[in-house]
């Protein structure tokens, strides 16, 4: 009686299954770790209706809306408003989820022909740190239009009492784009940090040594427009007078980068369009120097300012915490899934292996003669 032997599987199929298997596991490892990955990686450019924003913190009844954007910039800008009505104050954009490393931040800002200079800070971009306790504190670094200039304030931590260094960056010119980008490596408690400023590719300002209160959270980004000032408990003498505070912003690009680098750009010029600013009075402690420049890309943050410290932050926006601490979470997960998806891939081909070898002519042959 003839032998039933078997046929082998066809050839190739281990190695298309294991294939299948790896690959189908790899993209689920990376398609979990992706946000993760893209958490100190992103950008935000309003040209695409599908395109999800940050979360909002908005005090009151101001607006970030996406439209058509001015001052001769084509395609999509977000344009942010803060009305005069006695209790609002803050309308921004909040990117959470960075680390406490090095990172780029580039943006562009316009405000209108037709913005109204008062003496009093209009932030259009911070950094502020959530505290433990989650009281309010000034941010650790803001970015604002006082008067006719623009300015920076570092804010650090020096035995318990909070230092300050204001940096003047230069006239603010309404009705022209300004292009900004900011290279921050945060301070630890043993390392110092640094801000290097630019604007339309000049060189404004720069910040060594302590940027940080060292404590809480991070540093995360807001941008869009924030009035201390106007805060409701604040009382009715310092809006007095004034108009809704409308800006533009666009180009918002975050990257992650090695400390001490920065951008490629000019030094600053004296007796061009954005001359020197006087040197500045910091606080004593880390050193700050200042000048000026200009051009295309802004947007604006928040958190308390001026002098002013902000109360505990809304439970809408503490919301984002957990948003924030979900993406976080996620960075290992890379590494676990494409190391996962590298074991069962191993162990898939082995069984497989196994398989072949268990269903060749010759297992047949011995199988058909015990």
């Amino acid at each position: 009686m003839p032998l039933a032997i078997p046929l082998s599987p066809p050839a190739g199929r281990p190695v298309r299954l294991v294939t299948a298997c790896t690959g189908a596991l790899l993209l689920a490892g990376l398609a979990a770790g992706s946000p993760a990955a893209a958490a100190d990686s992103m950008s935000y450019d309003f040209e695409s209706s599908s395109q999800k924003l940050p979360f909002m913190a908005i005090n009151g009844f101001g607006r970030v809306l996406v439209g058509p954007a001015p001052g001769g910039r084509s395609g999509q800008a977000a344009r942010v408003n803060i009305p005069n009505d006695g209790r609002s104050f803050k309308s921004e954009l909040v990117i959470k989820g960075l680390d406490a490393g090095s990172h780029r931040f580039g943006f562009a800002n316009y405000l209108p022909g037709d913005w109204q200079e008062r003496d009093l800070d209009t932030i259009v971009a911070q950094w502020f740190s959530t505290q433990d306790d989650g009281g309010g504190i000034k941010p650790v670094v803001a970015l604002s239009v006082h008067g006719a200039d623009w300015q920076l304030k570092v804010h650090w931590m020096t035995n318990g009492e909070i230092q300050e260094a204001l940096i003047p960056l230069g006239a603010a010119r309404p009705g022209h784009w300004n292009r900004w980008t900011f290279d921050i490596t945060w301070s630890s408690a043993g390392r110092p940090g640094s801000i290097h400023v630019t604007r339309d590719g000049v060189t404004v300002g720069s910040h060594q040594g302590a940027n940080n209160y060292h404590r809480g959270e991070p540093p995360h980004f807001r941008i869009g427009a924030y009035r201390p000032n106007w805060r409701p408990e604040k009382g009715p003498s310092k809006r007095a007078g004034a108009s809704e505070a409308v800006l533009f912003i666009d180009d918002i690009a975050i990257t992650s980068t090695t400390a001490g680098s920065l951008p490629d750009v000019r030094a600053t010029t004296p007796g061009s369009a954005a001359s020197p600013s006087p040197s500045p009075t910091p606080s004593t402690g880390p050193t700050p120097t200042g000048s000026p420049s200009t051009f295309s890309s802004a947007r604006a943050g928040e958190a308390p300012a001026g002098g002013d410290a902000a109360p505990e932050e809304t439970a809408q926006e503490a919301r984002t915490d957990a948003t924030a601490h979900g993406s976080a979470g996620r960075i290992g997960v890379v590494g676990g899934a494409v190391g996962g998806a590298a074991a069962l891939a191993g162990g898939a081909f082995v069984l497989l292996r196994r398989r072949t070898a268990k269903d060749s002519p010759r297992s047949a042959r011995r199988r058909a003669c015990s």
